[in-house]
């Protein structure tokens, strides 16, 4: 049994440890809980003892500081400060500090598991992904409490009881990658908390005796949580249990990636504008005005605040002048850029304005479009209360209310709502920094104790996809796990009873509700997109066993809600009891069907099949005549054509997949003759493109890598088919995973970029092109890679004549805006500014090269509203100027000046190719 219990708040702006200690608990204080002072660099070869560990964490350059001087006593030669000086040292030097992890765990149009903080840093700095650096702060909090003075090995931290706090917003896949960090980090025993639960807890243990006989049986209370990074909005309501007083937590608000952060843009965006002479600052320079910004905020809206407070900006690169720019932030202004912009008064029937195309960008984060708080906070409270009935209670928690202005701004907007004879109970915290963690130790103790914790289980319920109409508006689910369900509890749902196949592909839709209370197991609902949120759907292969082959058995559905937060899914066997787990998918997380998630867009979808099934008939028989029979492969296509009477360009996506179905058990016949390998090749392609889009796309593209996995024959390194193979990875390398991307890559590097001294024979003209747009292709690669391709391409810019694919691979490359990428692999921009200068020379020698000229120029230019991937804007006139001198199209000198929405006619030139009839796609940086 563990000695201590521990809640540690992991906060985006601050993390905490409270503790207590079961061993030496003082007499007087019944509960003994203690605040764990954390060890961190407060300067060069400086240790301090703080209450707060500042979640930032900075990665230093060979010549920021002395050698030996970020060095902690547990590890004399780390490379990286976390804490109080990373902080301070990140706001002197730009692109080194990683900031707001936390938010960037939860973002679904990045890879949260890949390197890309800090966000908008030079390519030649070091990166982490949010994943790791969420582990190494808590890696932090270990290390430091292991190696206090005469800790024992048995009262390491990661041995203790642990209950580690998350937004009540976050979804499952944020949750998982929480209890990912936690695990890799060392924890092993562990439970996820609601942040504004952890709040309320340490009410419940901390306040007034007094305080706490306010609040009688059927109040409700509310709690509002707004932190550096989210807005957490609970719902929770005192009742009679045995007749003492308890709670139950009846609501959580949706998930707001809105909070102090933004606030601190909304001031640097405000000092930017102030100032002309400045211009639009880089990324880098942003987020040092950021910094200083949120210092001004907390100093003059803290106790004994200055009259003003100095705000510098240094000089640096091509958008500002040289030297230094000094201005000063005066209270007022801060509070008439956070009142009027964040906590505007509104009426009690306003919503959040979802026309709007998003919210600020500026950091590469998804923020909430609509930023106002006020509104946020009315459509949560009239959605779980009605009108006539207000909260009996409030109780706030988070940094951004540590200035009472801001608490009593919300009351003045409340009383607007409910009347002046509303006077809620204000109920109060020792401590908005420290709550969270106070709280969530109290909770371990009542765990332990058998104390009243609060209820109402978990705060979403869960749907699987069983049906839909119409994909963009309403979905029909199945209820698997009912809101309120306790954690640690099971529910079997022995109806309706469902086939499940084994040995083949199956997909698990999966969407979670946080305003469907009265959903049992078992229901069968249709719901509109506005009431479900859709999680990463689970595709797997489930096994019957050594010798089952393929399929199906009677099956039932089983969840359960696990101690930490999580959620588990099984399917039951109805004959023999076997249960197969379905896991949720955390780490390819950005892909093929949630790559657009982030920019709130609609989602892929496909279209039925046109053809009746004696079409679809005729169309197998003609591709097994011509691999299995005497039917001539190169004539297969017309052959296909005419037997449809429609163009291949207009056949649908889903009948293109079944035609997949005929070519992959017709595979090992492709090898009969040259001609009959190339149209495998070329129908694959064309029937998997973009490897994305269709529910199975990812098993299928698996398939095909099983089946292709070896290039040659035995010792031979070069692929059968020459040009035709690499057309096919061209067309389905969206659905290629990063691994499979990197190994093609490493078949390419030899011919397209090879080492010194280290050429490799060149292939035939047009199959080498063809390597070079699969290259280009690969989205998922490494960006120093893509980086070097990119040279490669400019040094034939001499060459007579021009390769016919440089401008299209280079376009594909430098893209601001991928075709499927996660965000995280656009190169950043100082790099596509060089190669637009030595463009900005190249003078086209033919119409066609023109427009091939001036589409690459139009796409390395484009302007994505993202200070991290756009290009200078000296940089950005330059190409607008070449674009209308040359004569471009209105089309691409709008996309260079202001930002434009992705047209389906520019997807499918990005692809090389027309694209599915029945896809839609969005691109992730859109």
């Amino acid at each position: 049994m563990s000695r201590y219990l521990v809640g540690i708040d992991l906060g985006t702006t601050n993390c905490a440890l409270a503790y207590i200690d079961l061993q030496n608990r003082p007499t007087q204080n019944n509960l003994g809980l203690k605040t764990f002072p954390i060890r961190q660099l407060v300067g060069p070869s400086q240790l301090a003892e703080r209450q707060l560990l500042p979640s930032f964490l900075y990665l230093p350059g060979e010549h920021d500081l002395p050698t030996g001087s970020y060095g902690v006593p547990w590890n004399v030669t780390i490379d990286y400060i976390t804490g109080d000086f990373a902080r301070t040292q990140g706001a002197k030097i730009p692109g080194r500090l990683v900031s707001s992890a936390k938010s960037w765990l939860c973002h679904a149009g990045v890879d949260r598991t890949s390197p890309l903080l800090p966000w908008g840093a030079p390519p030649e700095v070091q990166r982490l992904s949010p994943l790791e650096v969420s582990k190494r702060y808590l890696k932090h909090l270990i290390d430091c409490w292991n190696n206090s003075p005469n800790r024992k090995p048995e009262d390491h931290l990661e041995h203790q009881q642990v209950v580690l706090t998350v937004p009540a917003s976050f979804d499952d896949v944020a949750r998982n990658l929480t209890q990912q960090a936690a695990t890799e980090a060392g924890f092993r025993n562990f439970r996820l908390l609601e942040e504004p639960q952890a709040a309320f807890y340490s009410w419940m243990g901390l306040s007034d005796a007094l305080e706490i006989t306010h609040v009688q049986p059927g109040m409700n209370c509310v709690v509002i949580d707004l932190g550096g990074g989210t807005t957490d909005f609970s719902l929770i309501e005192a009742v009679e249990q045995q007749g003492e007083l308890a709670f139950v937590r009846k609501a959580v608000g949706d998930h707001l990636l809105l909070g102090g952060d933004n606030m601190d843009m909304a001031l640097a965006r405000h000092v930017e504008q102030s100032l002309p002479q400045v211009g639009k600052l880089d990324a880098a320079q942003f987020s040092l005005l950021v910094q200083a910004c949120r210092n001004a905020k907390e100093a003059l809206l803290g106790l004994n605040p200055p009259p003003e407070v100095g705000i510098t900006l240094q000089g640096r690169g091509r958008s500002v002048v040289g030297g230094s720019v000094h201005t000063k932030l005066q209270l007022a202004t801060i509070e008439k850029v956070m009142l009027e912009g964040f906590f505007p008064l509104v009426p009690a029937n306003s919503t959040p304005d979802r026309s709007l195309t998003g919210g600020m960008q500026e950091m590469g984060l998804p923020y909430v479009a609509d930023p106002c708080v006020s509104r946020h906070l009315a459509e949560f409270l009239n959605r779980h209360l009605s009108p006539s009935q207000p909260p009996d209670a409030i109780l706030f928690n988070g940094g951004v209310f540590q200035p009472i202005r801001l608490r009593d701004r919300i009351l003045e907007i409340m009383r607007q709502w409910y009347g002046e004879a509303w006077q809620p109970i204000i109920l109060t915290n020792p401590s908005l920094d420290l709550a969270v963690a106070w709280g969530a130790a109290y909770s371990a103790w009542l765990s332990h104790t058998g104390g009243k914790r609060i209820g109402g289980g978990i705060p979403r319920s869960y749907y699987v996809g069983v049906a839909s109409t119409d994909p963009t508006t309403t979905a029909q689910v199945l209820c698997i796990v009912p809101r309120h369900m306790q954690e640690g509890t099971d529910v079997a749902i022995p109806k309706p009873e469902m086939e499940l196949a084994l040995g083949e592909p199956v997909h698990f839709p999966l969407f979670s509700s946080t305003v469907r209370g009265n959903d049992q197991p078992g229901d069968i609902i249709t719901a509109g997109a506005d009431q479900l949120l859709e999680l990463p759907a689970i595709q797997t292969i489930l096994r019957g066993g050594k010798r089952s082959g393929t399929k199906t058995v009677p099956v039932t559905l089983s969840t359960r809600c696990t101690e930490i937060g999580t959620l588990e899914m099984y399917c039951v066997g109805k004959e023999n009891d076997q249960r197969w787990r379905l896991e949720f998918n955390v780490r390819d997380i950005v892909g093929q069907n949630n790559y657009s998630a982030a920019a709130g867009e609609d989602q892929p979808t496909t279209i039925s099949d046109l053809y009746d099934e004696g079409a679809v008939h005729e169309a197998q028989t003609l591709i097994e005549s011509a691999f299995q029979g005497d039917f001539k492969p190169n004539e297969l296509t017309k052959a296909l054509e005419s037997s449809l009477e429609q163009s291949r360009d207009h056949w649908p996506t889903a009948f293109c997949r079944r035609l997949w179905t005929v070519l992959e058990n017709h595979a090992t016949a492709r090898n009969r003759s040259a001609q009959h390998l190339s149209r495998w090749y070329h129908l694959v392609g064309f029937c998997l493109r973009p490897g994305f889009g269709d529910t199975l796309d990812r098993y299928r593209i698996d398939q095909l890598w099983k089946l292709l996995a070896t290039p040659g024959a035995a010792g031979s390194t070069t692929p059968p088919g020459g040009a035709d193979y690499w057309i096919m990875w061209r067309r389905v390398a969206g659905g290629l995973s990063t691994a499979v991307q990197n190994t093609l890559m490493n078949r390419l590097r030899p011919i397209l970029i090879p080492g010194k001294g280290k050429g490799s024979a060149k292939p035939p003209t047009n199959e080498l092109a063809e390597m070079w747009r699969t290259a280009a292709s690969l989205e998922r690669i490494d960006l120093k890679t893509k980086q070097a391709l990119g040279e490669g391409l400019l040094r034939q810019l001499n060459k007579a004549p021009l390769p016919n694919y440089l401008f299209w691979a280079l376009t594909r490359i430098g893209s601001r805006r991928l075709f499927y990428g996660p965000m995280n692999a656009v190169l950043h921009p100082t790099v596509v500014e060089d190669w637009l200068t030595q463009l900005l020379t190249y003078q086209p020698l033919s119409d066609t090269e023109r427009m091939n000229y001036l589409f690459c120029l139009s796409h390395l230019g484009t302007m994505v509203q993202q200070r991290a991937l756009d290009i200078d804007d000296a940089v950005r006139q330059t190409v607008l100027a070449r674009l209308e001198s040359m004569g471009a199209a209105p089309s691409m000198i709008q996309q260079v000046r202001e930002f434009v929405a992705v047209q389906q006619d520019e997807q499918s030139q990005l692809f090389g190719e027309s694209l599915p009839i029945g896809l839609r796609l969005v691109g992730s940086t859109t």
